[in-house]
């Protein structure tokens, strides 16, 4: 805004008699109505709004006398636009995906700022509300160079402009970003979940007796976190001789660890269940009786639910039916059931029993406020067969719906792997006719259940074991032949793959991606825990 001074000196009262004379003598009055008043104004426009503004008005009134022997003014500029003291993005380069943010100091009369990038407005508002960031996700979505401007607007529509750039440049989809293998002793990893500071595994090592074993990685270097690896037998109490084997792991809200074990070899298995704090305290720890296991654990509102099998019979062949248990978060079981034919939907009588259930993984649905258990079921047909099942639980334990895989892709087939990718369940498992005809199977699972949706990989003698999904919901999955294991990733159930890659001597059977994009893959490598994280 202009601002405008008049100065208006004083005569000296001894002068003023002359001054008026010579006045009048020079400058004849005009007529009486004209001589009556006077005014003196300046004025100054917003280019912006269109509305003049006054900022010196003088007036006299008729009949009287001003007395007034020089007049000046003097005035700031005009339209004084508002400042930007700083504009800036930082970083201003990103390699990998990330995030980076705008920062901005203005002057305070700025009332209102709008930032375009590239010419598009991605925020408006006042000043201090100004938050933006930029996500990186991965190279074929985010990579280039981007111009940032800001504008920034006064009261009276003025405004100022400052720009700042941001350069992307990432690596391929797929792309190694850190290793970690175990080299303490033998051992392999089962399970793989991101926590906010950590990337956490498990699994068992050998140092020196087979147990079951947790390692805290550092999500950005994959080295061990202080304190980690850590045994059963350093977090339990019990004393437990026989080998151990972690197999499910899952984090709730609180960054608690529960750990799915099971311990003892063959039939003689026992599942068991701890709870660990964030910094590695045992919570509480379950073991269950001879004949039952555990193949995986997740976690709900409130809730850790395992799921396994139990041995039904006493003689060869062995005989399962699938196992659920939930407990609270102070160890008490709430709940368990025996999961076993006929489910929901089904016409397979078990009476007597020939037929078997194996749950494989379980996730929690938070949008139906559900549990999802995936597997691998026989069923009758000219002889018994393998087929892929799901079957949905309230949180109270209650059956509500089931699905069988009907078999359009091959004489059997499997789930081993469940994951939530934006709302929508995606299972991994395989497809097969005859002996060593498996090939990779990716289902994408309704509300209900049902895996008809899916997508077939033509890699020969190979099982999906993993599954999970990027920021961009893109695809990652691990698939473990006998001589090697693959990695790969692909958006939709008919496209190609976006990577893949062979690694020889290795078994992949976890997988997680953590909120940037990252992926981590575990399983072994040799005959050694073994993790590989790669870019988005």
């Amino acid at each position: 805004m202009s601002r405008s001074t008049l100065v208006l000196p004083l005569a000296a009262a001894a002068c003023f008699s002359q001054t008026w004379v010579d006045g009048s003598e020079r400058f004849p009055t005009e007529t009486d109505g004209e001589a009556g008043s006077s005014a003196t104004t300046s004025t100054g426009t917003s280019t912006t709004t269109g509305e003049p503004w006054q900022t010196v008005t003088g007036t006299t009134s008729p009949g009287t006398t001003h007395l007034v022997t020089s007049s000046s003014t003097f005035e700031e500029p005009a339209d004084v636009p508002p400042e930007i003291f700083s504009f800036t993005v930082e970083p201003d380069t990103l390699h990998e995906a990330g995030t980076a943010e705008a920062k901005v100091s203005v002057s305070a009369d700025v009332v209102s700022l709008q930032l375009r990038v590239d010419g598009e407005e991605v925020w408006a508002g006042p000043p201090s509300e100004f938050a933006w960031t930029f996500a990186a996700t991965s190279k074929a979505a985010s990579e280039g160079t981007y111009t940032l401007e800001l504008v920034a607007r006064d009261s009276e529509g003025l405004t100022a402009s400052a720009t700042a750039m941001l350069w992307v440049t990432l690596p391929d989809t797929g792309t190694e970003r850190c290793v970690f293998t175990e080299d303490v002793g033998a051992g392999r990893l089962t399970a793989a979940v991101y926590a906010k500071d950590a990337l956490v595994v498990v699994g068992a090592l050998a140092n020196p007796s087979y147990e079951a074993t947790v390692w805290r990685l550092d999500p950005d270097s994959c080295q061990p976190q202080a304190g980690y690896p850590r045994q059963l037998s350093e977090w339990s109490p019990m004393d437990i001789q026989a080998t151990s084997e972690a197999v499910g792991l899952a984090l709730d809200a609180e960054g608690r660890m529960a750990i799915a074990a099971n311990i003892g070899a063959g039939l003689s298995r026992q599942p068991y269940l701890a709870v660990l704090s964030p910094e590695g305290a045992l919570q509480w720890e379950y073991v269950g009786p001879i004949g039952q296991t555990y193949s995986g654990v997740t976690a709900a509102p409130n809730r850790f639910v395992a799921v396994g099998e139990v041995l039904v019979n006493d003689m060869l062949p062995a005989l399962f039916d699938g196992l659920v248990e939930s407990f609270d978060t102070t160890g008490t079981k709430v709940w368990w059931d025996t999961l076993a034919a006929p489910l929901p939907g089904d016409d397979f009588p078990d009476d007597p029993k020939i037929l078997g259930e194996h749950p494989r993984a379980v996730t929690w649905q938070a949008e139906s406020q559900t549990l999802l258990i995936v597997g691998e079921r026989q069923v009758p047909a000219d002889m018994l067969i393998t087929r892929a099942f799901s079957a949905r639980y309230t949180a109270n334990g209650a059956v509500i719906s089931a699905w069988t895989s009907s078999g359009l892709d091959g004489d059997e087939d499997g789930l081993l792997a469940v994951s939530n990718c934006g709302g929508v369940q995606v299972a991994a498992g395989w497809v097969g006719s005859g002996p060593n005809s498996r090939t990779p199977a990716t289902r994408w699972l309704d509300p209900l259940g049902n895996g008809d949706k899916r997508r077939l990989d033509n890699l020969a003698k190979t099982s999906m074991q993993a599954i999970a999904c990027d920021l961009e919901q893109k695809v990652s999955a691990v698939a473990t032949t006998d001589t090697g294991a693959y990695a790969v990733g692909f958006t939709a159930s008919d496209d190609p793959f976006t990577f893949k890659l062979m690694f020889p001597q290795a078994a992949l059977t976890a997988l997680d991606c953590d909120f940037r994009g990252f992926c981590a893959t575990a399983g072994l490598l040799g005959n050694h825990a073994w993790v590989r994280v790669h870019h988005p």
